[in-house]
């Protein structure tokens, strides 16, 4: 019997981070409108709590004397803040305060880490605000690939013959990069030797590694599949399979000069993930979705049973750690998704629900027999394949063991052939709108409610014509 699981502890987090938010809300509202009157008066409350959180770090170390001196002049000055009260008693009070404090601080022992302190109290402000807000609220991701393109882009090349007039000094370059996300890159030998072409999807996703005499450059995969005619006609596999080898394309010879591609690397498109929308209600069909290919869970079970439970853990592929615990048992459990890598984030089209039987019917989505892009947006996009404009045009949804994906072609999969279909069961089936160049749910099926962590909800850099809302 489950006691207390992951979910639990989740609601209890969330109902105390929005029970600080709406008392800070609360606070600044009372700030904004509550009357506080006077500029001297406003200033008399900031001086006081400064004042006072001043004396209660240091009244442990105050000589009796100036620590009576202080406090009393604190309350003549909490006084002095209420309404009503002439603005001469309000200077009167602040210049006591000021008289007390630094006759306090003159019979301190010297601190050498003062003139840090300020600066290290306001990271950790700053820390405390930011981390809670990335968690549960919204959280940036990087695209890395093109599995999303033309919807979104992850890190692509443009061709060109030479740089540009902002590239010709290093400021210029650093603010078209801040803008654009731009970057110049001449991919030219420095010396005779070896040309070696190969990928590491887990430590340079979305890039090809171009070693050329012994000197390696990242270059977006996208170079590769333009050229393959003047590269020996060799592409990159699916850009997002992931790999723990580096996989070698291409070998062949360089000469010194020799230029084997220039142009613009561009950073792939970054967007603000929705963390909070799915604690107040379900990922909905044709939502940009951002999942986790890992999750490990908390719950506090009874002590019996704990063998069978570590058997069902293994026959779902999952890992199951059980601590004895006051005559209970704290179970810890790891749940990947098969052919994928641990600790990894993924971005694609929410297309089945739970509970549904998907078929792919190219270029349209099935859902227990029946299409289901009516009403639907991105998915009309994609299953139209309409042309866009920052980009190719949609190439519909396909079956993995599609002709048109070529020699990637793979029919041994869930989706591999005409008339195969996945039951989602309790997940939801994601794909890539790019699904000629896209390793998602066709491939290992659906994604568990928990690893679903939100909608993209907002593409904030680079600029370009995607920049803004993600659909």
């Amino acid at each position: 019997m489950t006691l207390l699981d992951t979910s639990t502890i989740m609601v209890i987090l969330s109902v105390a981070l929005d029970a600080a938010v709406l008392y800070g809300a609360w606070m600044l509202l009372r700030r904004i409108v509550g009357g506080h009157g006077t500029f001297a008066r406003r200033r008399a409350r900031a001086v006081l709590s400064e004042r006072s959180a001043f004396l209660s770090l240091q009244s442990d170390i105050l000589p009796d004397a100036e620590r009576s001196a202080l406090a009393a002049s604190l309350r003549r000055l909490a006084k002095a803040c209420r309404r009503g009260t002439a603005p001469e008693e309000t200077a009167a009070a602040l210049s006591e305060v000021d008289a007390a404090t630094s006759a306090a601080s003159a019979v301190l022992p010297a601190n050498r880490f003062a003139a840090i302190a300020p600066f290290v109290e306001t990271v950790v402000v700053v820390l405390g605000v930011v981390m809670p807000l990335r968690a549960y609220f919204f959280q940036p991701f990087k695209i890395p690939t093109g599995s999303m393109q033309p919807t979104l882009f992850g890190i692509h090349a443009e061709d060109a013959d030479g740089p540009g007039f902002f590239d010709s000094c290093k400021p210029l370059q650093v603010l078209q990069w801040a803008v654009t996300g731009r970057w110049y890159r001449d991919v030219t030998a420095r010396a005779d030797g070896t040309f070696v072409v190969s990928t590491d999807h887990l430590r340079a996703p979305g890039y090809n590694l171009f070693t050329l005499a012994g000197e390696t450059f990242k270059v977006p995969s996208d170079v590769l599949v333009r050229h393959e005619r003047d590269m020996l006609r060799i592409s990159d596999p699916m850009p997002d399979n992931p790999s723990t080898a580096r996989t070698e394309l291409l070998r062949g010879r360089v000469r010194r000069g020799d230029r084997v591609w220039s142009g613009y690397v561009v950073s792939g498109d970054q967007v603000f993930v929705n963390r909070l929308l799915w604690y107040l209600r379900p990922p909905r069909r044709d939502e940009v979705v951002v999942f986790s290919t890992f999750a490990q869970t908390i719950s506090l079970e009874s002590a019996s049973g704990a063998e069978t439970r570590a058997a069902e853990a293994a026959r779902r592929g999952e890992s199951l750690l059980s601590v004895p615990l006051w005559g209970l048992s704290l179970d810890y459990r790891a749940h990947p998704i098969r052919g994928l890598p641990p600790w990894q984030f993924y971005i694609k089209r929410c297309v089945g629900l739970p509970n549904e039987s998907v078929s792919v019917d190219p270029p349209r989505i099935l859902a227990d027999g029946v299409p289901v892009s009516s009403g639907l947006p991105g998915m009309e996009r994609v299953e139209a394949m309409r042309e866009s404009p920052s980009g190719p045009a949609y190439a519909g949804y396909r079956n993995t063991g599609d002709p048109e994906l070529g020699r990637l072609a793979n029919p041994r999969t869930p989706l591999g052939r005409a008339g195969d279909s996945i039951r989602t069961g309790d997940g939801y089936l994601p794909m890539g709108d790019n699904t000629l160049n896209s390793y998602d749910g066709r491939y290992w099926g659906p994604v568990p409610r928990r690893q679903m962590l939100g909608p993209g909800a907002f593409a904030y850099w680079p600029v370009s014509v995607r920049w803004g809302r993600v659909k």
